[in-house]
C-alpha cells in the first residue's frame, strides 16, 4: 500500500524558489558578460555560479518532495525522499503516536511552507527524523521504533495505524533490517565519497584562483607585454600581443578542470581510487596554471 501526503503547496513554493535562484543566476551571468574581464565581472560570475548551485539544490529538494511517499507491506514501512529511502521493519515498530499527543518542535533541515524534512528535538522521543508536508498535529503521526522515531504526514492517522497493525499481525514474508539506503544512480556514486568531494572542491578552488588572478591583473595589462620566467626575471621569454591573448591560459585551465571532473564522476562508478587520482591531478594542474599565469603576466 502506497501513501502520498499532500504536496501541492510545498511543490509550488519549491518551484518558485528554484525559478527565483535560476533567474538571479541568469541576471548575474549577463551582468558579468557586460562587465568584461575584471574584479566586477569575476564577482558577477561567482555570484551567478552560487545562485546556480542554489537553484540546483532547490530543484532537487522539490523533486524529492514530489517523490515523498510511505510504502507499507507486511515486511516494512519504506519512506522515500528523493534518492534516499528509510527502511523500517514492521516488527520494529513499537507504537504509533498521534501528533496531537506530542508538543510541536522546530524542524532543522529542508523546511518551507508545505515541506518539513529534517530533524527535530522533542521531549517525548528525543531526536526525530521528520518526513512531513504539514505541521498540523491532526495530520502528523509519530512512528516509534527501538532505534529512532519518525514523523510522517498522513491524512487519516487512525486508518494508517490500523493498516500497520493488520500487517504486523499477519507477520513478515521475509527478514528486513532497519537501515537507510540510496536508490541506485551509478553516475552519481561519487556524492557518497567524502575524499573525492574534498578533492573536487580543492580542484574547483584552485581553478577559481586562476581566474581571480587574471581578474585582478587584467585591467592593468598593456597592449603588448613580455612574459618572464621565472616571474620577475631580467630576460623575457616571449612577447604577447594584447591582454586578450593571456586569456588562453585560464581558458585552458577551465577546460582541463571540467574534463577532469567529468572523468572522475564517470570513473567513480567502477574504480574509486582512480577517480580520486584524477581529481588530485586536476587540482595539481590548476596550481600549475596559477604559476603559468603569473609567469605570463610577469
Amino acid at each position: 500500500m502506497l501513501y502520498r501526503p499532500s504536496r501541492a503547496l510545498g511543490l509550488l513554493v519549491g518551484s518558485v524558489l528554484t525559478l527565483w535562484a535560476a533567474g538571479v543566476a541568469i541576471l548575474l551571468f549577463d551582468f558579468g558578460v557586460q562587465s568584461g574581464i575584471g574584479i566586477l565581472g569575476f564577482l558577477a560570475y561567482a555570484g551567478a555560479a552560487g545562485a546556480a548551485v542554489l537553484a540546483a539544490m532547490f530543484g532537487y529538494w522539490s523533486y524529492a518532495l514530489w517523490t515523498l511517499a510511505y510504502e507499507l507491506d507486511r515486511n516494512a514501512l519504506v519512506v522515500t525522499w528523493g534518492l534516499a529511502q528509510q527502511v523500517i521493519p514492521l516488527d520494529a515498530i513499537e507504537r504509533l503516536v498521534p501528533g496531537t499527543e506530542v508538543e510541536e518542535a522546530a524542524v532543522r533541515g529542508v523546511t518551507w511552507w508545505g515541506c518539513h524534512v529534517g530533524r527535530a528535538e522533542t521531549e517525548a522521543f528525543g531526536q526525530v527524523l521528520v518526513f512531513s508536508t504539514a505541521q498540523v498535529p491532526d495530520q502528523v503521526l509519530y512512528v516509534v521504533t527501538g532505534q529512532r522515531t519518525y514523523a510522517l504526514t498522513v491524512e487519516d492517522p487512525a486508518n494508517f495505524a490500523r493498516q500497520v497493525v493488520i500487517r504486523q499481525q499477519l507477520g513478515p514474508t521475509t527478514e528486513v533490517e532497519h537501515h537507510a539506503r540510496h536508490i541506485e544512480f551509478d553516475l552519481l556514486s561519487i556524492i557518497g565519497d567524502r575524499v573525492a568531494i574534498w578533492l573536487a572542491a580543492l580542484a574547483v578552488a584552485t581553478g577559481t584562483a586562476v581566474w581571480v588572478q587574471m581578474a585582478v591583473r587584467y585591467g592593468s595589462l598593456p597592449e603588448t607585454f613580455h612574459a618572464y620566467f621565472p616571474p620577475g626575471g631580467d630576460a623575457p621569454i616571449g612577447e604577447l600581443a594584447g591582454p586578450s591573448s593571456i586569456l588562453e591560459v585560464p581558458q585552458a585551465a577551465t577546460a582541463l578542470l571540467v574534463t577532469g571532473l567529468i572523468a572522475a564522476v564517470v570513473l567513480h562508478r567502477w574504480e574509486r581510487m582512480a577517480s580520486r587520482l584524477v581529481l588530485g591531478v586536476a587540482a595539481f594542474l590548476q596550481a600549475i596554471f596559477i604559476a603559468a599565469t603569473a609567469i605570463a603576466i610577469g
